[in-house]
């Protein structure tokens, strides 16, 4: 097993931890199960795959529920971060190996008392909602209308913690409830605003939310802790600020950004308005100019008219005189 993988199941391991999500989850927070009657159960099961060969399946967490020496049942917990759309069948081949093993025992015990499986299924995500099957007949896409009745279902467990109501929130005594609480105020708000309390499990804990949100700083926010029993609001205290210190970088960010947008906006527009100044200035000189050119030489012309027209009249005089003689 992968180091990711049992880190993941740590917390979810420790029966004060298992006792609490069954209780809140299940019987309504009453403290029905204890933690001094969970024993670890076996977790793994073989099966044969398309080729014969054997293969192993293992659950995530598991344990026997025991009242003095009656086993009352065998209850699963499954992590999933993702959707898998054939749960129910994997639920199956889990609870499947658990009742096949009792046949085993029945058959080796007298009077052995064969006892209930419960699996249940934790969505951690608060972006998505749980959209694959929550029971066997939802996995098939076509069952025959006439047959429909006699296929057998099987209904899963989900529990999207996310999407908790706040009073099956507070129903949490562990520690769990800060993991409740934070999917469930990341989903609404995408802020985390750590609730006050005793955390006693810190490591367990934080190794979870790091695995689960793929966010370094809570692993961070463990070697900064005492490594023990701690308030969870001091422990989150780097987390907090560094949250802030994020929002406030942004925020300065935005404003400058915008400032340096403004800014040369106004630059932009006061070089076009003096570009277009320019421009129609030398458009205007240009055409004043065509203008002076164009009247000077409109002048020059009709005073060459005139000049040619004296002369005309003064040379045509001059020979009417000269006639006259």
């Amino acid at each position: 097993m992968g180091e990711k993988d049992i880190s993941e199941k740590q917390l979810l391991e420790l029966e004060d931890v298992f006792a609490d999500i069954v209780n809140a989850l299940l019987l309504d927070g009453k403290p029905v199960i204890m933690p001094e009657d969970l024993k670890p159960a076996k977790r793994d099961s073989t099966y044969r795959d398309k080729d014969l060969k054997l293969r192993m399946q293992e659950r995530d967490v598991a344990k026997l529920w025991i009242k003095g020496n009656v086993r009352l049942a065998f209850l699963g917990l499954e992590n999933q971060t993702a959707i898998d759309y054939v749960m129910p069948l994997r639920i199956i081949g889990y609870d499947g190996a658990v009742y096949r093993a009792m046949l085993v025992e029945r058959d080796k015990i007298a009077n052995f008392s064969l006892y209930p499986t419960i699996t249940m299924v934790l969505h951690f995500d608060y972006e998505h909602r749980w959209t694959g099957p929550r029971s066997l007949k939802e996995c098939f896409s076509n069952i025959p209308s006439a047959l429909d009745s006699y296929v057998s279902d099987y209904k899963i467990n989900v529990f999207e913690i996310a999407w908790l109501p706040d009073e099956t929130i507070k129903k949490f005594k562990s520690d769990f409830r800060y993991v409740a609480d934070y999917y469930s105020q990341m989903r609404k708000t995408g802020k985390w605003q750590p609730m006050p309390g005793i955390v006693r499990h810190i490591k367990e804990m934080l190794e979870l939310f790091s695995l689960m949100t793929r966010d370094k700083r809570f692993m961070e926010m463990y070697s900064k802790s005492k490594g023990e029993e701690d308030n969870m609001t001091c422990v989150a205290l780097d987390y907090l600020q560094e949250e802030m210190r994020e929002r406030l970088t942004k925020e300065v960010y935005a404003t400058v950004t915008k400032e340096v947008y403004a800014k040369a906006e106004k630059e932009a527009y006061a070089k076009a308005e003096k570009e277009v100044y320019a421009k129609a200035e030398k458009e205007a000189y240009a055409k004043a100019e065509k203008e002076v050119y164009a009247k000077a030489k409109k002048d020059a012309y009709a005073e060459a008219e005139k000049e040619l027209r004296a002369k005309i009249e003064k040379e045509l005089l001059a020979k009417m005189n000269y006639k006259e003689k």
